[in-house]
């Protein structure tokens, strides 16, 4: 396994990432959090002109997400590629690509909680109701999850959102009428690959949380000195440092599986790990900032409350320790 991204990847990367730069700033990332439908529709329209909904591979996919998470880039690019793409076909127990969006660009969601589930990994019954739908008022097509199977929607009876606490709108919608798509085998390779791909944003939002703790402490100064002069502080920019490598790889060592079918053990190793190591990294960048990280007009909390969503999304670290043990023959 190669993890190194190709120079196809990398220009990606790169045209991303400038196209992060040009069209987004934290200024219009914090009006687009109180907005309605929450996202930059010309940036979207630009996404998908750039054929960045229809990514050949979730390493592609991946590597996108990683860069509107340095915006941070409130965006319905992270759900609707997730539940898209070629690889997915390779990821259904009897290899069939059931979901058949074919070229339509629109926004896709995935809707599968409901009261009473403890998480998506949880027993779903209800096809007409559900709650916590990202981006659910701007989608053309519901990925809707209930104990018989998968199914699609197009329309919504109605559709409320949620008072949320990160960037990305939460709905609860209720369904006019679906139509059947595949068995319900397909949900765990659904809920995988946003997963991966909410890992890969999240490693942005990092990223960027690291640059902002980096400059803080070589300016801030005390007793004569920078504060990151102090050990102590080094020390914890050091293992932001080595938290986010690491989740990086595992990130794109989960993506590279599920590019080549199920990877149970790869995906629940990084959602594991990049539960807690996110919780950490966001520790360490708030301690090192002081009282000045808990003020909202600092940019800070906009990166550290898309990673604590990303945490309680798509599965606790308990539960993927569960799947990690199993997938390695432990239970």
């Amino acid at each position: 396994m190669d993890l190194t991204l190709s120079d196809d990847q990398q220009a990606l990367a790169a045209m991303t990432r400038s196209l992060v730069a040009r069209r987004s700033s934290t200024q219009l990332v914090r009006s687009l959090e109180a907005s309605e439908p929450g996202y930059d529709v010309d940036l979207w329209k630009e996404l998908t002109s750039l054929d960045l909904l229809e990514l050949p591979s979730m390493v592609d996919i991946a590597v996108v997400c990683e860069e509107l998470g340095r915006g941070p880039v409130p965006s319905p690019y992270v759900v609707a590629s997730a539940l898209g793409g070629p690889s997915l076909e390779t990821e259904t127990k009897t290899g069939s690509r059931a979901l058949g969006f074919g070229a339509r660009p629109g926004i896709r969601t995935l809707a599968v909680l409901e009261p009473g589930m403890a998480d998506e990994w949880d027993a779903p019954r209800s096809r007409t109701h559900k709650i916590l739908v990202p981006w659910a008022a701007a989608a053309d097509t519901f990925v809707v999850v209930d104990s018989e199977g998968v199914w699609l929607a197009h329309r919504t009876a109605t559709c409320e959102r949620h008072a949320a606490h990160a960037g990305e709108p939460l709905y609860s919608v209720s369904f006019d009428s679906v139509a059947p798509m595949s068995g319900r085998d397909l949900l765990p390779a659904l809920l995988d690959r946003l997963a991966v791909g909410g890992l890969a944003y999240v490693v942005g939002c990092a990223e960027r949380a690291l640059e902002l703790a980096v400059d803080h402490v070589s300016n801030r100064e005390q007793f004569g000195r920078p504060i990151g002069a102090f050990q102590a502080v080094a020390h914890r920019c050091a293992d932001m440092r080595a938290d986010i490598d690491a989740c990086r790889v595992l990130a794109h060592q989960a993506a590279w599986a599920l590019d080549r079918g199920p990877a149970e053990l790869e995906v629940a190793a990084a959602k594991s790990y990049g539960n807690e190591a996110m919780r950490r990294i966001f520790v360490n960048a708030h301690q090192v900032h002081g009282a000045l990280a808990f003020s909202t007009e600092y940019d800070l909390h906009l990166f550290t409350r898309r990673a604590k969503a990303y945490e309680l999304t798509y599965g606790g670290t308990a539960r993927h320790r569960q799947r990690l043990a199993a997938a390695m023959g432990l239970r």
